[in-house]
C-alpha cells in the first residue's frame, strides 16, 4: 500500500471521492476503514446494484436500523454513479442522522450524476479527487524515466515495460473508449475514438477545435464537447491562456493535458524506452510530468492556485503561469541539465509585460544555477518551501 498524500475526513464529514478508474480510490478507502466498523456497498457487483436500483429506499431502511446504535456509522458506497437515485436517500439520511452516519461515496466522475439531474448533496458532502501516484507518494521507488514512459497508474508502476503497456492498452481501449461511450456520454463512437487518439497526440499543445473537427469529421462544437467530457471524467486538465496584457496580441486557445503519461504514450504508440527517450519527445513528456504533478499536489494541498499557459502571436511562449495569491510565477520547463539564457527568451518576453512576476526554469539539473537573471533549479525544488511549498 503506497501511502497517499490526500487526507480525507473519514467519520467527520460525508464526502465524494472522484477520479479516473484504477487510480486507487477503493483501495485508499478500504485501507483507511480496515480497522473501523463500517458498511460497504459495492455497486460494481451486479446483484448489489440491482438490489438498490430496484428499491433505492432500501438504503434508508438499513441506515435507520444502524442509527439505533450508539456509535457513529460510516457507510462506504463504491461507484455511486451506478445508482444515482441513492443520492436522494443519502440526502435525507444526512439531514436526519448527521450525528449517526457519514457517507463515503466514490465514482469515476460526477458527469453522469449531473447529466441525470440527481441530487448532488450541495453543501452536505465535500468533494475530493484522486489521481495517479505523485513522486512524493512513490518516494524512494520513484524513477523519472519509468514515469515518463509508463506513467504512474497504480496497476503499472511495478510492472515491466511490456506488461505495463498491455495493461495500458487494455485501459485505453476498455475504459477511455468503451466505458465513456457506454455511459451515453457520446453517440458517434467512430468520431470519438479518432478524437481520443488525436487528443493524446495534441496533449500539451494549443488546441484549435475547428482543426480537430475537420480531421474527425465533426463540428468544432462537438470537439469542444468531447474535451469537456475528458475534463468532467478527470481524464484531462485544461490550461487557459494567460491574457492579462495590454501590449501584445496573445494566443487565446487553451491547452489540454491528458491525466497520465503512460496512457498518452499507449495511445500514441510510444511503448519502448527508445520511443519515449527521443529528445523532442522526452521534452514534451517532462513538461507534461511537471504540470500534472503540480496539478495533483495543488489539489491535495487544497491550494487555490490558478494555472495558465502563455503565448504571444509572435511565438514567444511560457510553459506555465501560476497565480498564487499575490505572487505571479512564470515557469519554463526544460528536460535537459544545461540551460542558457537564450533558451528562456519566452520568459524574458513575458517579464517585459509583467515585471512583478517571478521567473523560474525547472530542469533536470542536479544543482541550481543562474541563466542570465533567471534561476534554473532541479525540478523537485519547485515543490519545496522556498518555492511552492507542496
Amino acid at each position: 500500500m503506497v501511502p497517499r498524500i490526500l487526507h480525507l475526513p473519514f467519520g467527520r464529514k460525508s464526502f465524494f471521492l472522484f477520479g479516473p478508474r484504477q487510480v486507487g480510490k477503493s483501495t485508499l478507502v478500504k485501507h483507511a476503514l480496515a480497522n473501523r466498523d463500517h458498511v460497504e456497498i459495492d455497486l460494481l457487483k451486479s446483484d448489489v446494484m440491482l438490489r438498490y436500483k430496484t428499491n433505492p429506499s432500501l438504503l434508508r431502511s438499513e441506515i435507520e436500523y444502524l442509527a439505533q446504535k450508539k456509535e457513529k456509522n460510516i457507510v462506504f458506497i463504491d461507484e455511486i454513479q451506478k445508482v444515482p437515485d441513492l443520492l436522494n436517500e443519502i440526502h435525507y439520511l444526512i439531514e436526519h442522522f448527521s450525528d449517526k452516519v457519514t457517507f463515503v461515496l466514490t465514482g469515476s466522475s460526477a458527469r453522469k450524476l449531473k447529466r441525470s439531474s440527481v441530487n448532488m448533496l450541495a453543501g452536505r458532502a465535500w468533494r475530493f479527487a484522486l489521481f495517479p501516484f505523485t513522486h512524493k507518494e512513490l518516494g524512494d521507488s520513484f524513477r523519472l524515466d519509468d514515469v515518463l514512459l509508463k506513467g504512474s497508474l497504480p496497476p503499472v508502476v511495478q510492472e515491466v515495460v511490456a506488461d505495463a503497456f498491455m495493461t495500458l492498452d487494455a485501459y485505453s481501449r476498455t475504459y477511455l473508449k468503451e466505458e465513456i461511450m457506454d455511459e451515453a456520454l457520446v453517440r458517434n463512437i467512430g468520431a470519438f475514438s479518432k478524437f481520443l487518439d488525436l487528443a493524446a497526440d495534441q496533449s500539451g499543445k494549443i488546441v484549435n477545435f475547428s482543426t480537430i473537427g475537420r480531421e474527425t469529421g465533426v463540428s468544432s462544437k462537438t470537439i469542444k464537447g468531447y474535451y469537456e467530457i475528458l475534463e468532467d471524467t478527470l481524464v484531462a486538465i485544461r490550461l487557459e491562456p494567460y491574457l492579462r496584457s495590454a501590449r501584445k496580441r496573445l494566443v487565446r486557445h487553451p491547452k489540454y493535458y491528458l491525466f497520465d503519461l503512460g496512457v498518452i504514450n499507449s495511445l500514441c504508440g510510444r511503448t519502448t524506452p527508445r520511443a519515449a527517450g527521443r529528445p523532442t519527445v522526452r521534452g514534451i513528456l517532462f513538461e507534461h510530468f511537471i504540470i500534472l504533478e503540480l496539478y495533483r499536489l495543488l489539489h491535495y494541498n487544497f491550494r487555490p492556485v490558478r494555472m495558465f499557459h502563455w503565448r504571444s502571436s509572435h511565438g514567444a511562449e511560457v510553459d506555465l503561469v501560476l497565480e498564487d495569491g499575490e505572487v505571479l510565477w512564470a515557469i519554463e520547463i526544460k528536460s535537459t541539465e544545461t540551460v542558457s539564457s537564450k533558451d528562456l527568451r519566452g520568459l524574458g518576453c513575458f517579464m517585459e509585460d509583467h515585471p512583478q512576476a517571478r521567473p523560474i526554469c525547472v530542469s533536470t539539473t542536479p544543482r541550481p544555477f543562474m541563466a542570465g537573471n533567471i534561476p534554473v533549479i532541479p525540478w523537485k525544488e519547485l515543490f519545496s518551501a522556498e518555492y511552492l511549498s507542496l
